[in-house]
């Protein structure tokens, strides 16, 4: 199959498919108090979140124009695709291919666009956060709301990520954490490990 077919498969398989699982989720959201205040004082927000909660977070803001960073290997194709479905825009780059292209572009959107990044992505290592959204965040000077989720009845891949798939109609969490700041350029260190640290609890909180 000629890899044009196999992409226009996956822009229009991709959502529907999204759409039916996740859709058919009972989804609780909690602590979303965080995201909307801090959208009152500085308008968009840079959502971090790891790798492998991907796919129900991609139904959940769907169609809210968010910008997300998606890497410019085949798998990332794929991914970008899909998500065009799901009203997101993909910026394309990673730390070893496109990187300074993309973080200017996510800076030049920032103002108007919620950003979304997956600071262990593209291939890891699992939940280690790189520097490249926390620099967005000094840059820009938007906050980074860590959002984490959970399905109660799921299969956990054997991925790098342990990447989640939740079953048809499983009682799901989605939990927001208080936004981070980077202020200055030598808080980097300090907030990557609260930013590492603050997703790991919240994912304790919803029990993954």
């Amino acid at each position: 199959m000629k890899q044009k077919t196999k992409n226009k498969i996956v822009k229009l398989l991709g959502p529907c498919l999204i759409n039916i699982l996740i859709g058919s989720l009972r989804i609780q959201r909690i602590n979303k108090k965080y995201v909307d205040s801090v959208k009152k004082k500085y308008g968009t927000v840079i959502y971090a979140f790891w790798h492998s909660r991907l796919l129900i977070l991609s139904y959940a803001h769907r169609f809210e124009n968010i910008h997300i960073l998606v890497s410019k290997h085949k798998d990332g194709e794929y991914i970008a695709l899909a998500a065009s479905g799901l009203g997101y825009k993909a910026i394309r780059g990673s730390t070893k291919r496109g990187g300074m292209r993309a973080m200017k572009e996510l800076i030049d959107v920032a103002s108007q666009y919620d950003i979304g990044i997956t600071p262990d992505g593209p291939r890891g290592p699992k939940e280690k956060v790189q520097d490249g959204i926390l620099y967005l965040a000094y840059k820009t000077g938007k906050p980074i709301i860590p959002v984490s989720c959970n399905a109660k009845y799921k299969c956990v891949l054997n991925s790098w990520d342990n990447f989640i798939i939740p079953k048809l109609f499983s009682p799901t969490k989605i939990i927001y954490g208080k936004p981070i700041f980077v202020s200055k350029k030598d808080e980097i260190d300090f907030k990557r490990e609260s930013l590492r640290k603050g997703l790991i609890d919240l994912g304790k909180k919803i029990g993954c």
